[in-house]
């Protein structure tokens, strides 16, 4: 029988991220929180009442910006050891704790933005011009915008407090998915194998042989099923209260109200998804077809597509190797950026391997002037060193704005906080496109570029979010949600975006239990937008565009100074109408010609 995945002190320390950067230990954690509790106390004894003169509010936002400088760090610590360890006490208590500290900081400083939304516009002025409060600019600027929505502090501050139990479906879904779904060992060529989430989605569904490909997805579509009608009431849950949520600060849609946060258009918005169902599905079917080709089977199902285009075993790459390949290829972007890519690596911001309850996929958690944290599955393959550049486009970003903005400015948009670590993968593979490899090499490597560049982030993200539309549009019109509703709402996606080239095999409908992203909001579409403006940047930058790197440097730098399309101009790149976003499938298309004239 295949080897289960491992618990979480089997693992080399070495491959594993360290948290100490933070806090030395839990009890230095369990000191700092404790001293920040007090802070918090102290600022709203302090401000609560206050009339609100220049000098005040510049004195209280000083207070407030050391107070959230603070604050990350602990919620860093508080969660990261859970992501990656869930049958650990002692990590199951931070969360606890940080959830019930998260609701008294929120209920405890309910106050303080909507005594700010009541100041008198010259107040917010006299602190922007004054050389002490010009960082806050943004944080009064972002006041302002969001004002009509606020509701009475009384209100806010009741909120605050039940945010956890009201908003408590993301953290049911993890329970669930790691905690509770189970999957039933299969038998391929004789060969008895154990099915989790992380062996599934990092070694099953993309394996070489056929049988154990087929039979592991029986396995764990099985194993969702189990699960489902449970799964569709926290999912539906969650979507109604973004609904009550929505009507309660003023919104006739709830897509309005999520769009609302994003700064985005719903011209933009269904402009992103509408393109890609319609351009980009007979793009993806033509790879599909050259997969089914290159393998030589008589048909392709949604059980082959993340199947690699080679038929030979695919090389492994080490840690020690992905290390030089990123660093040679980032070289380009100039030393601020290339250092922070460095410590990511000298200071252990990474976390490697596989383990049992350990978070699947990958993110990239970032505290403000401290580490980023980088979560992997680590596969030894291609495909992971693509992640890898990835997320470290993430820590880049964030590590470059948080040098050049107060903590307080307000985070950069969704919609475009996946464009700088899209624009890595088009980097990363662009510099490994240039290195003496033979045509068959290349051939793989631009197939390998397509499924995990393009399909993760405008197949697997977009599908979802065109399934997230209808769900958004049924709870506003009042519809009745159920898992069969689910279900038919995602394999009507499948079958549009993948027509007669791909077979949609039997338990493909249940691919919503899969993601925690439908509990973020309207966040996977932003995975293609984030691409589309990457796709531009990252072919500049690995041409040695020294202008275009020049000015990505600064969007970075900007964060969410800046709308994101505001980011986007910045750059050069037009997000105002589908252009650029019909220039990156015309790209993709590009690369499907080369794997044919490879071949």
């Amino acid at each position: 029988m295949s080897q289960a995945l491992p618990l979480r002190e089997e693992l080399p320390v070495e491959l594993t991220w360290d948290l100490s950067l933070l806090f030395p230990s839990q009890a230095d954690f369990e000191t700092a929180l404790s001293e920040l509790k007090t802070s918090i106390e102290a600022f709203a004894n302090k401000y609560k009442a206050t009339n609100f003169d220049k000098e005040t509010l510049l004195n209280a936002l000083i207070d407030y910006e050391n107070i959230q400088e603070k604050v990350y760090p602990i919620y860093a610590y508080g969660s990261l050891g859970y992501e990656v360890d869930k049958l650990n006490p002692v990590y199951e208590q931070n969360e606890l704790t940080l959830m019930n500290f998260s609701e008294w900081f929120g209920q405890t400083m309910a106050f303080f933005q909507p005594a700010l939304a009541e100041l008198d516009a010259e107040i917010f002025t006299q602190v922007i011009e004054d050389p002490k409060g010009s960082r806050y600019q943004y944080y009064l600027k972002e006041i302002d915008r969001v004002k009509g929505q606020m509701l009475s502090e009384e209100i806010e501050a009741l909120l605050s407090g039940l945010r956890s139990s009201i908003f408590n479906q993301y953290r049911l879904y993890g329970t669930m998915k790691f905690q509770d779904f189970t999957f039933d060992e299969f038998v391929a060529n004789g060969e008895t194998y154990a099915n989790s989430f992380p062996a599934f989605e990092g070694d099953w569904e993309a394996h070489a042989n056929p049988e154990i490909r087929h039979n592991a997805w029986k396995s764990f579509h099985d194993g969702l099923r189990k699960f489902e009608n449970t799964a569709a009431a926290n999912y539906i849950n969650h979507v109604q209260t973004e609904k009550k949520m929505a009507t309660l600060r003023g919104f006739e849609s709830v897509i309005d109200y999520l769009l609302f946060d994003q700064q985005v258009t719903k011209d933009a918005y269904h402009r992103q998804i509408d393109v890609i169902m319609e351009k980009f599905g007979p793009v993806m079917q033509r790879y599909a077809k050259l997969l089914q080709k290159e393998h030589a089977l008589e048909k392709i199902s949604l059980a082959d597509i993340k199947m690699s285009f080679s038929t030979e075993d695919s090389a492994k790459i080490s840690v020690e190797e992905s290390r030089k390949m990123i660093e040679d290829a980032f070289q380009i972007m100039g030393d601020e950026y290339l250092s922070v890519v460095k410590q990511a690596f000298d200071e252990r911001w990474i976390d490697y391997p596989m383990n049992k309850t350990k978070s699947t996929g990958g993110f990239c958690s970032t505290v403000y002037n401290g580490p980023s944290y980088i979560l992997l599955n680590w596969t030894s393959l291609l495909s992971e060193v693509l992640v890898l550049a990835h997320e470290l486009g993430h820590a880049g970003h964030f590590n470059l704005t948080n040098k050049n903005q107060s903590v307080l400015t307000p985070a950069v948009s969704t919609y475009f906080v996946e464009a700088p670590s899209t624009a890595n993968e088009v980097i990363m593979c662009q510099y490994l496109l240039n290195q003496p490899i033979e045509d068959k090499q290349k051939q793989i490597l631009i197939a390998e570029f397509i499924s995990r560049t393009y399909f993760h982030n405008m197949v697997t993200h977009l599908l979802e979010a065109d399934f997230q539309r209808k769900v958004y549009t049924a709870v506003d019109a009042g519809e009745l949600l159920n898992a069969a509703r689910l279900n038919d709402f995602f394999r009507g996606t499948l079958e549009a975006f993948w027509g007669d080239a791909v077979e949609v095999n039997p338990g493909a409908e249940l691919t919503w239990m899969r993601q925690p992203h439908y509990f973020m909001g309207l966040y996977p579409y932003t995975y293609s937008a984030g691409l589309t403006i990457g796709t531009q940047i990252g072919q500049r930058i690995a041409a040695k565009d020294e202008d275009a790197i020049s000015k990505w440097l600064d969007v970075l730098r900007a964060g969410g100074t800046k709308t994101p399309l505001e980011l986007a101009d910045m750059a050069d790149v037009s997000m105002h109408d589908e252009q650029a976003l019909l220039s990156a499938i015309g790209y993709v298309d590009q690369l499907l010609d080369q794997i044919e004239s490879l071949a």
